[in-house]
């Protein structure tokens, strides 16, 4: 993405270098703004060193004189549980703070481009539906490219071309930051208890999503409306004079009939109902290769963003027959002796593990790493499905407690996890590691993580 001519010279802070961060060095490479750099990790700023660029500590109070904008990377703590030093420092000194993204939308609105923006945001199943959405698009022909919190920041996507698409997955540390928002397509998947210390609770992590619609008065609102906060934020939208977006509803739990627009799951079919008029009905399990009611619901959201586009139904659904789970998403790995073994380490809540519970049977679930505050579940709709629950990571003991009256093993490390269940599996079981917590106790990420398990499985 090429920086606009018309932005004005300046002195900018930039926290965090990382993926992110080093996106917005780049942006703003040879573009006359002076810029100063900084991040905690010695071994990130060193990455820079021989770049010309300055590398000074942000939190030293005597440089924030002449700073006029602070850009902060997503894991950069912003308010809650205690904001960064720079972030207090840009707050005394009353100097604006923002992000790639609301850069982003901050130059796409100066370059007036036909640039159509579709934005996901939600607890789970946010890259897969970004991934669905963007592979309908290219098999279309359209232009199109995903980008934020997948693939490439969003500073590195190309914006100088007209007619094209960027679907962008955001979450909700991206989304709070944000000065600028304004997509064409706005998607709110579903809401659990996840980044709470974060948000300062779960109402803080709500609003932080809700963002995307208040401030960025997008056309149109795909929303899930399974959950209160799902049906608040549609009704919200839908009644209040402030805003023209049109909803679409969503929904698993039945047929919505009273609303504008809506898209229901039932028993395996999309139903799709305008005006109080069913326009389309069929078996969406038919077209989509990915395990769980979860992922159909995901596939229904892709086919609600691309309806806006394409208007002939079963032609959308045919696109996503060829579409294949990402890496670390309900991934099979191998089968021995009649036993499976999937990865789904990018469960990192327990609401997305127990979805991933729900689709397959006679489970041994690998689980645990760090157990997310206030992340809440309910196992025992789950229970028949489970045979054995063999627990690693620092929150085992923890986990074992809310386990207690089914077969359960603390195990600590994942090899020893593996192994375990591989030894009391019988044919026809499933492995599934399933987390359900982050993984930064003893991975890098959750995609260390899998690639540890596939290799651990792959050598057995």
């Amino acid at each position: 993405m090429n920086i606009s001519n018309n932005i004005k010279k300046r002195t900018i802070a930039v926290l965090g270098l990382g993926l992110t961060g080093k996106s917005i060095v780049n942006y703003f490479k040879n573009s006359g703004n002076k810029l100063i750099c900084w991040d905690d990790n010695i071994a990130k700023r060193n990455q820079l060193t021989n770049q010309n660029i300055k590398i000074h500590d942000l939190s030293d109070p005597n440089i924030w004189s002449n700073i006029d904008l602070l850009l902060i990377s997503p894991g950069i703590p912003y308010l809650y549980p205690n904001a960064h030093p720079a972030v207090i420092q840009a707050l005394n000194n009353s100097v604006r703070i923002d992000n790639d993204i609301g850069l982003f939308f901050e130059n796409l609105k100066k370059k007036k481009k036909n640039t159509t923006i579709i934005c996901v945001t939600g607890s789970n199943g946010k890259s897969t539906t970004v991934s669905l959405i963007n592979h309908v698009l290219l098999n279309f022909k359209k232009n199109s490219e995903v980008g934020g919190n997948i693939g490439r920041p969003v500073l590195e996507l190309n914006t100088d071309e007209n007619d094209t698409f960027k679907v962008l997955e955001l979450s909700s540390y991206q989304i709070e930051i944000a000065k600028f928002l304004s997509p064409d397509i706005a998607i709110f998947l579903n809401l659990s208890s996840d980044h709470l210390d974060r948000h300062g609770g779960i109402g803080g992590y709500f609003n932080s999503k809700a963002r995307l619609f208040y401030s960025g008065m997008p056309k149109y609102s795909i929303i899930n409306v399974d959950q209160p906060e799902g049906k608040y934020l549609a009704n919200y939208l839908e009644q209040s004079a402030n805003f023209e977006t049109k909803v679409i509803h969503i929904s698993s739990k039945k047929i919505i009939k009273k609303s504008n627009w809506s898209i229901s799951l039932i028993n395996g079919s999309i139903i799709e109902r305008k005006n109080g008029i069913e326009l389309f009905r069929s078996n969406i399990s038919d077209f989509i290769n990915l395990p769980g009611d979860h992922n159909l619901m995901n596939a229904c959201i892709a086919y609600a963003a691309c309806k806006l586009f394409q208007k002939l139904p079963l032609e959308i659904l045919n696109k996503m027959k060829n579409f294949k789970a990402l890496p670390h998403r309900s991934a099979f790995v191998r089968k021995i002796k009649d036993v499976t073994f999937i990865n789904d380490s990018k469960a990192t809540n327990m609401d997305s593990a127990l979805k991933s519970i729900s689709a397959y049977d006679r489970i041994r679930w690998i689980v645990g790493g760090e157990k997310k505050e206030g992340d809440y579940f309910q196992i025992q709709p789950y229970e028949e499905k489970i045979k054995k629950i063999y627990i690693i990571g620092n929150s085992a003991v923890a986990l074992s407690k809310l386990f207690e009256g089914l077969k359960n093993s603390i195990c600590i490390n994942l090899k020893k996890a593996v192994h375990q269940a591989y030894r009391d599996s019988e044919p026809g079981d499933t492995i599934l590691l399933a987390p359900g917590c982050a993984s930064f106790d003893q991975f890098k990420n959750f995609e260390d993580r899998g690639e540890k398990f596939c290799e651990i499985v792959n050598n057995l």
